[in-house]
């Protein structure tokens, strides 16, 4: 079944959201930088600052994936069914995660980003067929990119909420750094391992490093906890490569069969 050309033009639409609405942010139209939101809670765990220039590159993967799934033809219609509207979700929930930041609606912020990061989990988890290696470049790794890089920030974002609303004690506030960076390690984790999305942990470990160079200092502790996780992470990545791409593995990715004329 061809997938319509509304799905189609609802997820260039989406990204145009997501990556207008950063513009937006930048001009100062929404408010509160998210650097300014994040500035209200922090003091638990965060990253440095030089990590969040990754959404760079992921606004750029979101842009060339809009524009090539719009093409008839240019990528397989069963790729697009299983990415298509939990992309479009996912990418409009991080304009609306911009809004709520620059409005410092705290909680409303935590259901964003957790929603944008849940939508396009769940389809990396879908076990799916054999796929073209230029799908796979950019349709998957885009999306396996924010997803890797919206689970980190979403426990990272639900930290500063609950510190800035009082909810984490100070004497407790190095466990709850702990806590928060090991459910981003186990999500990543159990994602990698039943996904043949290698891109996604990147993401994660890069932040995790960040969140090394920000707490070195300040909290030892979980700082060397996220140096862990990132080893652990990467290890974990390397083997699973090897893994998907051995040759005759049943996860591999292989290209698309050509049709008999």
């Amino acid at each position: 079944m061809t997938v319509p050309m509304l799905q189609r033009l609802c997820v260039l639409a989406a990204a145009g959201v997501a990556i207008g609405a950063s513009f937006l942010q930048a001009t100062g139209a929404l408010g509160l930088t998210p650097a300014e939101f994040a500035n209200t809670g922090d003091s638990t765990v965060k990253a440095a600052s030089y990590a969040f220039a990754i959404w760079g590159l992921i606004y750029a993967g979101l842009l060339i994936y809009g524009i090539y799934q719009l093409v008839p033809g240019w990528a397989e219609d069963a790729m697009l069914r299983r990415f298509g509207w939990p992309s479009a979700l996912s990418m409009v929930a991080i304009g609306a995660w911009l809004v709520a930041a620059g409005a410092d609606w705290r909680w409303a912020t935590v259901g964003l980003i957790a929603l944008a990061a849940l939508a396009l989990i769940v389809p990396l988890l879908s076990s799916s067929a054999r796929m073209r290696f230029r799908d796979a470049l950019l349709i998957q790794t885009p999306l396996a990119l924010l997803a890797g890089w919206l689970t980190i920030a979403t426990v990272l974002n639900a930290a500063t909420v609950l510190t800035a609303e009082g909810f984490v004690a100070d004497d407790l506030a190095t466990w709850w750094a702990i806590g928060a960076l090991a459910i981003a390690a186990a999500v990543a984790v159990f994602v990698l391992l039943r996904s043949d999305a290698l891109a996604y942990p990147l993401p994660l470990i890069w932040g995790l490093i960040a969140v090394f160079v920000a707490e070195r200092d300040h909290r030892p502790e979980a700082a060397w906890f996220a140096v862990g996780c990132a080893l652990f992470l990467a290890a974990l990545l390397v083997w699973r490569t090897a893994r998907v791409l051995k040759p005759n593995s049943r996860d591999a990715l292989t290209p698309a069969s050509t049709p008999a004329p």
